[in-house]
């Protein structure tokens, strides 16, 4: 009995130390675009016309994932906010 009580305690704390990865993002944090789920991918990609992503971010606003995709189109660079599910928040020019 004491044997499966530590079993148990042991995978909790393990799982809680995995935990913070995702809950604490407050600041962005650079990911691979293939990190990216595919809708939020798709709807940067439609937000503006012969855009090419080249970059993501992600942070944690409001207690969702949002995320900031970099692209550019025309000689110009912009950043797009949109969320895992494919809601664009934002587009705007780069100006850096």
């Amino acid at each position: 009995m004491k044997t499966r009580k530590l079993i148990v305690i042991l995978a909790a704390v393990s799982l809680a130390g995995c935990a913070p990865t995702e809950q604490n993002l407050e600041e962005d944090k650079p990911i691979a675009l293939s990190e990216v789920p595919a809708k939020a991918r798709e709807a940067a990609a439609a937000a503006v016309e012969g855009i090419v992503l080249t970059g993501a971010e992600v942070e944690r606003e409001a207690g969702r994932l949002v995320y900031e995709i970099k692209g550019e189109a025309n000689g110009k660079k912009y950043e797009i906010e949109v969320t895992a599910d494919g809601k664009v928040l934002e587009v705007e020019p780069d100006d850096d």
